[in-house]
């Protein structure tokens, strides 16, 4: 029945169709499917240059290598969808070839190992398949068993029209001329110029990086004077943007508590403000605007981060080591060594294995973000008699946002962690949920209200009134100068959740609150377009995240010793 495709020119007809379908792919991402396009014009000039070559050895070479070109293609679109889903942008291979271990590591703490290698296998064998196919298929016709009419025929209709396309969709007449494109030329030529534009701009930041005349910017960093009697705890929280606030359906159930939080945080004698800050990156990547925001550059891909990470450039840790305070990293998402931390200069730094959870794994999460704020009193504040400086990053929001578990009443019974073996096996299997993007959606809001209870309780217990009275071990009234005074609180998100889950179009904003127990230490943020509360406000007011090193230095820098010791930093 299929016999006349064994003949040269079924084999030529098939490559052509294969070709033609692989060489679309590259729309999928932002055209969707079906692609704009039905014909991919590389596909005819592909296969009658194919035809015009003679029957040598050195074809199957030929043959092979066009597959793998047309495979690395493919590729290609597979990771531009996979990044347009999760982080709203076009893939950069100049810059995202470095998150693919990342990606692996990602995609084997989610599935399990074993079903991360299957997988992985299983795709492999399937390009190699489709690879194997179109080498076989571009070896079954030669200059001696085509024509040579045809041959010609295809390499001019693909040419000819990778050379005039553009000017016939100008000039655009009919609808059959708008079906035609070269989606595989527009994919290379887009990514050898963002190629081109990525160098250019990697060399703008190091000189940025080297060049930077800030005060702080020098090794060494700069002291925050403003700041010297206060302890400062800044944690991001996952996933947690603007769209969780401002967006349906999520609104419905965030508003209401941000409402319970501030005045629960009133009534714990605290106060708080709330602004608006523009993230590196959106949908992932956190540690890149942790980066953002410690260094004050703009830190927005992985070779920015390698190169901020391995020069002399300081970071908001110097300027708090300089301050006098004793700094720490409370990271329970590091799963494995972390030489990042060293090169950061925390004195002391924390991680899933250094934290002595004894709970249940909590779906893609290690620890839930009440374990996680506990231990910042635990191993930094009721450690430390001096001022401390503890950044933390939690995991209980992070996608898929499951299991969504509730708060522990009493603090003190948290313990180790298995406290939380009630919570044992809840919520559905995370590994399934990466394929229910309404089921994502559904945990969202849920998600981020927990995180927002368990760092608005951490806040009410250990520096509203319920905190007052309590004093470092051998400490009495007339040692006050020697400690932390008041508490300086900066909750913020890393990064907004991805398009997918949370819209198109949501832009970089986090929310940042920030919470102390000295009114006058939050002054300065409301002069610098903070709002009272807990609600943050509009775009308008954005702040790039890459500024708020410098902003603290504004707020902070420039206060005499002798005021800070009376006021805890309330001059600008």
């Amino acid at each position: 029945m299929f016999s006349h495709l064994r003949t040269p020119r079924g084999y030529l007809l098939l490559a052509l169709v294969l070709l033609n379908v692989l060489l679309l792919t590259p729309e999928l991402p932002w055209a969707g499917f079906p692609p704009r396009h039905w014909i991919a014009l590389e596909a005819p000039l592909i296969t009658g240059l194919m035809a015009l070559l003679p029957p040598a050895r050195w074809r199957r070479w030929i043959a092979g290598l066009v597959a793998i070109l047309v495979l690395t293609v493919v590729l290609g679109a597979a990771g531009d969808a996979l990044t347009q889903t999760m982080q709203g942008r076009s893939l950069n291979l100049y810059t995202d070839i470095k998150l693919v271990p990342i990606l692996i590591e990602l995609i084997a703490t989610n599935l399990g190992l074993p079903l991360a290698i299957g997988g992985l296998v299983a795709i492999g064998l399937g390009l190699f398949a489709v690879g194997l196919v179109l080498a076989r298929l571009l070896q079954g016709f030669h200059a001696r068993n085509t024509s040579r009419g045809l041959a010609l025929l295809l390499v001019l209709i693909g040419g000819v029209g990778l050379a005039r396309l553009d000017a016939m969709h100008r000039d655009e007449t009919s609808s059959w001329v708008a079906r035609i494109g070269h989606p595989a030329v527009n994919f290379v030529t887009f990514e050898w110029q963002r190629a081109q534009e990525t160098r250019q701009a990697m060399a703008t930041f190091g000189r940025q990086l080297y060049a930077d005349d800030h005060a702080y910017a020098a090794p060494g960093g700069q002291p925050l004077p403003g700041l010297a009697h206060t302890n400062v705890i800044l944690g991001f929280i996952e996933s947690y943007g603007v769209a969780a606030i401002e967006r349906g359906p999520f609104k419905a159930e965030i508003q209401p508590r941000l409402e319970t939080i501030e005045n629960q945080l009133a009534a714990a004698g605290l106060s708080v403000v709330t602004g608006r800050v523009t993230a590196a990156t959106l949908g992932g990547q956190s540690w890149l605007n942790h980066a953002t925001f410690a260094s004050g550059l703009p830190v927005t891909s992985e070779l920015r981060f390698e190169l901020m990470i391995d020069s002399p450039h300081s970071t908001l840790i110097d300027d708090f080591k300089a301050t006098g305070h004793d700094t720490a990293a409370i990271m329970p998402g590091i799963t494995r060594d972390w030489p990042e931390g060293s090169l950061y200069g925390y004195d002391e730094i924390h991680t899933s294995g250094s934290m002595g959870y004894n709970g249940p794994s909590m779906g893609w999460a290690s620890m839930p973000d009440q374990f996680t704020w506990q231990r910042v009193e635990d191993y930094v504040l009721s450690r430390h008699p001096g001022p401390t400086f503890t950044e933390l990053a939690t995991l209980s929001s992070h996608a898929p946002w499951s299991p969504v578990i509730g708060m522990i009443d009493d603090w003190s019974t948290i313990g180790d962690g298995q406290v939380f073996d009630r919570w044992q096996g809840a919520g559905e299997d995370y590994a399934s949920l990466w394929h229910d993007t309404e089921a994502m959606r559904r945990n969202y809001a849920p998600a981020i209200d927990y995180s927002l209870q368990a760092a608005s309780g951490f806040a009410r217990r250990y520096l509203g009134k319920e905190a007052l009275g309590k004093k470092a071990p051998g400490k009495n009234d007339s040692d006050k100068g020697d400690r932390g005074d008041h508490t300086l609180m900066m909750i913020l998100g890393d990064h907004q959740a991805a398009p997918a889950i949370i819209g198109s179009n949501p832009g970089r904003d986090v929310p940042m609150h920030v919470i102390s127990d000295d009114p006058a230490l939050l002054e300065g943020f409301i002069d610098r377009g903070f709002r009272t509360g807990m609600f943050p406000p509009g775009p308008e007011a954005a702040i790039p995240m890459q500024a708020m090193r410098g902003l603290l230095h504004q707020i902070y820098g420039a206060v005499t010793p002798d005021v800070t010791a009376t006021t805890s930093g309330s001059g600008s």
